[in-house]
């Protein structure tokens, strides 16, 4: 048996002590880093990042630009400082052990960004190159490159992006397939404020009350983001930020005319006093824009109108007040927003308001709106510091006077006779195809980041939110008309992500978030992934989304059971029966629930030679339970509208057993929202950009997307319908302060696609347009003249009625026309555009 001597009490002294010293003696042989980081005109930098380099030690500029590195080792050391739409600078500094260190540091303006800084990608200040996904930023250069005076132009080069134009002021955005007329599947933001319309969960767009001389900059999330952002950020977020009064003062004015009548004034003017900022924006802008008309045929299709089709059984052309074919396709809005900051130390507290006033004409799912005076506003209070985000706002929407054109339609033709039936007024008539909405949503948001010295320097983000919308239908068009009361609907979130830097090469990335619904089951959101970086500026990384969609109030609580006299229309709660009229069961509708999407991504972002950028990602999407457009389940007709065949009416019933009639008393042609069907898609979106020298530039993108696999009953091909191009690309150029030139050219290209959501049907002909613009500063009166020209020239495939079969597939691009001023179509029943010209005058001071 072995004996053993106790170890003396001394040396378990020894080690106690040298352990609680450590901290002491590893403090005493290192120094702090301190200063400011300023523009190139002296102006303070909020938000700059200083880091440095071969430590995990980063800091971040105060509202002063002040910023402070405590526990710097002693030596010799490369401090890296960068800002978004600044050229990235690297400095020497000589640290002494327990004395601080002043390196004052000043950014130039960088007219070409490579290694953008981000934020929306993990809700935290980062390096493209080290997000873990696929992210665009759009700096303020290029949205004063961008053509008009919209902040929507900027995006048509943005990878992975589906961009349709589908007039002078108006676009639609979708990323990865499965797009719609009515799409909601990309989330907005702005400043930190979900910007959703309440009543259908559309993004807010182009009633935005921001101008574009106020915006910063935008961001662009492409993939699943509900991991952060919830449940409307399956598909992408599109984030825009606003101008900061103390980095971007002084008064800006721009006038802009251009042809089809477009007329756009915009104004800025923004300072500070001491710890006070402020700032106020505002924009008229009007367009006639480019203009259609169409054929209805109630409750399945539209169609281009053709001479003599009131006299045929079942066509109505599309009428206005008065019995005027077509539409009034003015367009106009007024906008406008203001903030009073307070800056205080690190922090910055923020009051900010705006709103807009809007005409024009929307798409949906069943046809088009007229919309007159469309309202949206808010108000927001917001803190921040490097460390802590807090928000509580305020935002309404309301459909003024906006009327449904098919429904005016329908009742101006009723019972599909002949116009001179009519027994309404025009005034009766734009009453009973109102739809009138008042929408608003109260929510909150508070989220904090910081870095876990304990645990790698880890980056950790960790946040919650609560949202309440509050709708009204005035009792009309939803089920308020049932309750006599406004609808209201909560939904709680908490979200977090952890970046741990497990290896100086490697990253790992947790994050998920967790949803709860007044309306559905509780929904967890989970994202992973592996960064690897072999090199500095360059990323390999592999990551795993899982993100859902819950349904809209449009989608569940829809009620109208007079949209015409032959046509209902309920949103989907409780489920739905289809039955042939001998009461054999057809079908069976559960109630609807949120939609799922699970998307594995491996990509690579660089930096080659300082001078090429290049993101490219391969992705693969599986979706479950679709959220079809609104669609037809019950039809008495013998037209097989809902996909039951010709000659074969079927009848639906509510949940009750009740069978959904008609003003009549008879089997309505019964419209509503559904889940159905299973799909994966696959798909690569690359982007490149090459600086030739500091002021020149070319760039592309290209994205591919093929759906693999589509499971879904037969005659319901819509719920899986991609609605995107397989192929699309893009190739342009830039050059700034070429003397006192700027400019650049794009050109765009999108292969043909067969496009089905709702009454829009048919193929979408291929097109290659080219977009081009020169500004001319004139330095002596602080002026910029500049020209842009959108579809200058234009290659087309030949257009196609599809006002046949629902699966006519027939190709457009056999015949091809290309020319200046050709138009083209990149939406189904939207008018084709043609060439845009825009002359612009911005004057500017700071």
């Amino acid at each position: 048996m072995s004996s053993s001597t106790p170890r003396p009490r001394w040396r378990t002294l020894v080690l106690a002590l040298a352990l609680a010293l450590f901290p002491a003696l590893a403090h005493a042989q290192s120094g702090t880093v301190r200063d400011t980081v300023a523009g190139r005109e002296g102006e303070a930098l909020v938000g700059a990042r200083v880091s440095v380099s071969g430590t995990r030690l980063t800091a971040v500029t105060d509202p002063l630009g002040a910023f402070t590195l405590r526990g710097v080792p002693a030596g010799t050391h490369q401090l890296r400082v960068s800002h978004i739409g600044f050229r990235e600078t690297t400095r020497e500094v000589n640290v002494r052990a327990g004395e601080e260190s002043l390196v004052a540091l000043q950014l130039e303006d960088k007219p070409f960004e490579l290694d953008a800084m981000v934020v929306s990608a993990s809700r935290q200040s980062e390096r493209v190159t080290e997000a873990p996904a696929t992210i665009t930023r759009v700096g303020t250069a290029e949205l004063d490159a961008a053509v008009g005076n919209t902040f929507a132009g900027a995006l048509k080069e943005v990878k992975g992006l589906d961009f349709v134009q589908v007039g002078m002021t108006s676009v639609g955005i979708n990323a990865r397939g499965f797009n719609s007329s009515f799409n909601n599947r990309m989330l907005m933001v702005e400043d930190g404020r979900v910007m959703v319309l309440p009543e259908n969960g559309l993004p807010v767009g182009q009633f935005t009350a921001t101008p574009k001389v106020d915006l910063a900059g935008i961001e662009v999330l492409v993939g699943p983001g509900a991991a952060l952002y919830g449940a409307d950020a399956s598909s992408g977020v599109i984030s825009l930020t606003t101008k900061d009064p103390r980095e971007f003062p002084g008064l800006t004015v721009e006038v802009t005319g251009g042809n089809r009548s477009y007329r756009d004034l915009q104004a800025r003017y923004a300072g500070s006093s001491g710890n006070w900022g402020y700032k106020v924006s505002g924009e008229y802008q009007e367009a006639n824009d480019w203009s259609n008309r169409l054929t209805l045929l109630p409750g399945s299709r539209a169609r281009e109108y053709q001479p003599g089709d009131e006299t045929k059984a079942g066509y109505q052309p599309e009428v206005g007040p008065g019995g005027k074919l077509g539409l009034n396709w003015d367009a106009s809005v007024l906008r406008g927003t203001g903030a009073i900051v307070r800056y205080m130390g690190t922090g910055k507290l923020q009051l900010s308001g705006g709103g807009s006033v809007s005409d024009g004409v929307g798409q949906t799912n069943v046809g088009r709106n007229q919309l007159e005076n469309w309202q949206y506003n808010f108000a927001q209070a917001s803190y921040s510091n490097p460390r802590w985000y807090a928000s509580l706002y305020r935002a309404q929407s309301k459909s003024g006077d906006s009327w449904a054109t098919n429904r005016f339609t329908n009742a101006y033709y009723p019972n599909l006779a002949r116009p001179q039936d009519q027994r309404m007024t025009d005034e009766q008539l734009v009453a009973a195809s109102d739809w009138p909405s008042d929408g608003r949503m109260y929510a909150g948001e508070l989220q904090y980041n910081s870095r876990l010295p304990f645990f790698l320097n880890s980056a950790l983000v960790l946040g919650t939110s609560y949202r309440r919308d509050v709708v009204s239908s005035d009792r009309q068009w939803l089920t308020d008309r049932l309750t006599g009361e406004d609808i209201e609907v909560g939904q709680f979130g908490g979200f977090g992500q952890l970046t741990a830097p497990v290896m100086p090469w490697l990253d790992l990335v947790l994050a998920g978030r967790y949803d709860a619904h007044e309306n559905y089951d509780a929904q967890f959101s989970p994202k992973a992934g592996v960064v690897l970086r072999p090199a500095q500026g360059h990323n390999f990384r592999v990551t795993y989304n899982r993100a859902f969609k819950s349904p809209t109030i449009l989608q569940t609580n829809f009620h109208i059971p007079d949209w015409s006299p032959a046509v209902v229309i309920y949103g989907n709660r409780r489920g739905f029966t289809v039955k042939k009229p001998d009461g054999t069961t057809v079908r069976t509708y559960d109630p609807l629930q949120p939609e799922e999407n699970t998307t594995w991504e491996v990509g690579y972002k660089g930096v080659l030679g300082d001078r090429v950028f290049v993101d490219v990602a391969h992705y693969r999407s599986e979706y479950q339970n679709f959220m079809s457009p609104l669609a037809i389940i019950g039809d008495p007709t013998n037209l097989g509208l809902a996909g039951q065949g010709t000659n074969n009416p079927v009848w639906a019933y509510d949940a009750d057993g009740k069978r959904l009639e008609n003003l009549a008393g008879g089997p309505a042609l019964a419209l509503t929202y559904y889940n159905l069907g299973r799909a994966e898609l696959r798909g690569t979106d690359l982007g490149i950009n090459y600086v030739i020298t500091p002021r020149i530039n070319v760039r592309g993108t290209l994205s591919q997307i093929d759906l693999t696999k589509a499971e879904v009953e037969k005659g319901r091909e819509e719920s899986t319908e991609l609605n995107s191009p397989a192929l699309k690309w893009t190739v342009g150029a830039g050059f700034q302060d070429f003397g006192r030139l700027t400019g650049g050219f794009t050109v765009r290209h999108v292969d043909e696609y067969y496009f089905r959501s709702g009454v829009n049907r048919g193929l979408v002909p291929g097109f290659t347009t080219t977009d081009a613009n020169v500004g001319y500063r004139l330095d002596r009166f602080n002026t910029i003249v500049s020209l842009g020209v959108s579809n200058l020239f234009t290659c087309a495939g030949r257009f196609t009625y599809a006002d046949t079969d629902a699966l006519f597939k027939e190709p457009t691009d056999e015949k091809r026309s290309c020319g200046f001023g050709e138009r083209h179509q990149e939406m189904i029943n939207m008018p084709q555009i043609g060439t845009m010209l825009f002359l612009g005058v911005k004057y500017q001071t700071r």
